[in-house]
Protein backbone atom coordinates (compact mmCIF):
# COMPACT_ATOMS: atom_id res chain seq x y z
CA UNK A 1 0.00 0.00 0.00
CA UNK A 2 1.12 3.53 -1.19
CA UNK A 3 -0.79 6.16 1.00
CA UNK A 4 -3.32 4.06 2.38
CA UNK A 5 -3.91 2.83 -1.70
CA UNK A 6 -3.37 -0.44 -2.96
CA UNK A 7 -1.19 -0.45 -5.84
CA UNK A 8 0.34 -3.46 -7.85
CA UNK A 9 3.27 -5.01 -7.09
CA UNK A 10 6.26 -6.67 -9.51
CA UNK A 11 7.67 -8.85 -7.52
CA UNK A 12 6.88 -11.11 -4.29
CA UNK A 13 3.33 -12.24 -2.74
CA UNK A 14 0.88 -10.16 -1.07
CA UNK A 15 0.57 -10.36 2.17
CA UNK A 16 -1.52 -12.13 4.00
CA UNK A 17 -2.59 -14.80 1.12
CA UNK A 18 -2.20 -18.04 1.36
CA UNK A 19 1.00 -18.43 -0.67
CA UNK A 20 2.80 -16.14 1.24
CA UNK A 21 3.41 -18.64 4.52
CA UNK A 22 3.24 -21.27 1.75
CA UNK A 23 6.71 -20.47 0.31
CA UNK A 24 8.33 -19.26 3.70
CA UNK A 25 7.62 -22.75 4.75
CA UNK A 26 9.24 -23.95 2.00
CA UNK A 27 11.96 -21.62 1.94
CA UNK A 28 13.04 -21.60 5.45
CA UNK A 29 12.71 -25.40 6.16
CA UNK A 30 16.68 -25.06 5.46
CA UNK A 31 17.07 -22.89 8.52
CA UNK A 32 14.78 -24.98 10.33
CA UNK A 33 17.32 -27.62 10.12
CA UNK A 34 20.21 -25.49 10.78
CA UNK A 35 18.97 -24.43 13.87
CA UNK A 36 18.12 -27.99 15.09
CA UNK A 37 21.38 -29.13 14.49
CA UNK A 38 22.97 -26.36 16.33
CA UNK A 39 20.68 -27.77 19.31
CA UNK A 40 18.98 -24.24 19.85
CA UNK A 41 15.50 -24.24 20.62
CA UNK A 42 12.90 -22.24 18.31
CA UNK A 43 9.39 -21.26 17.44
CA UNK A 44 8.70 -20.67 13.83
CA UNK A 45 5.31 -19.71 11.93
CA UNK A 46 5.73 -18.72 8.10
CA UNK A 47 8.37 -16.16 8.06
CA UNK A 48 7.95 -15.10 11.99
CA UNK A 49 10.75 -17.06 14.37
CA UNK A 50 11.61 -17.22 17.98
CA UNK A 51 15.03 -18.63 19.53
CA UNK A 52 15.35 -19.25 23.01
CA UNK A 53 18.62 -18.75 24.97
CA UNK A 54 19.38 -18.50 28.37
CA UNK A 55 21.05 -15.26 28.41
CA UNK A 56 21.34 -12.07 26.68
CA UNK A 57 25.18 -12.47 25.48
CA UNK A 58 24.38 -16.11 24.07
CA UNK A 59 21.26 -14.53 22.29
CA UNK A 60 23.25 -11.70 20.65
CA UNK A 61 25.95 -13.89 19.34
CA UNK A 62 23.64 -16.53 18.09
CA UNK A 63 21.64 -13.80 16.23
CA UNK A 64 24.09 -12.27 14.57
CA UNK A 65 25.13 -15.87 13.37
CA UNK A 66 21.57 -16.67 12.15
CA UNK A 67 21.22 -13.31 10.37
CA UNK A 68 24.59 -14.20 9.20
CA UNK A 69 23.18 -17.70 7.60
CA UNK A 70 19.78 -16.37 6.50
CA UNK A 71 21.49 -13.44 4.35
CA UNK A 72 24.64 -15.57 3.01
CA UNK A 73 23.08 -18.78 2.12
CA UNK A 74 19.55 -18.23 1.85
CA UNK A 75 20.19 -15.00 0.29
CA UNK A 76 17.44 -13.10 1.99
CA UNK A 77 17.06 -9.96 4.09
CA UNK A 78 16.28 -9.53 7.87
CA UNK A 79 14.80 -6.70 8.84
CA UNK A 80 17.03 -5.99 12.09
CA UNK A 81 14.39 -3.27 13.43
CA UNK A 82 11.93 -6.07 13.75
CA UNK A 83 14.41 -8.64 15.11
CA UNK A 84 15.85 -8.18 18.16
CA UNK A 85 16.93 -10.26 21.85
CA UNK A 86 15.26 -10.40 24.85
CA UNK A 87 13.02 -11.97 27.62
CA UNK A 88 10.33 -14.37 25.84
CA UNK A 89 7.75 -13.01 28.88
CA UNK A 90 8.87 -9.07 27.21
CA UNK A 91 8.05 -9.79 24.21
CA UNK A 92 4.97 -10.75 22.30
CA UNK A 93 4.93 -13.65 19.64
CA UNK A 94 2.69 -13.50 16.63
Amino acid sequence: MIGGLVSPTDRGTPQGGPLSPLLSNIVLDQLDKELEKRKLRFVRYADDCVIYFRSKRAAERVMQRVSRYITRKLRLNVNLDKSTGSHPWWRPYL
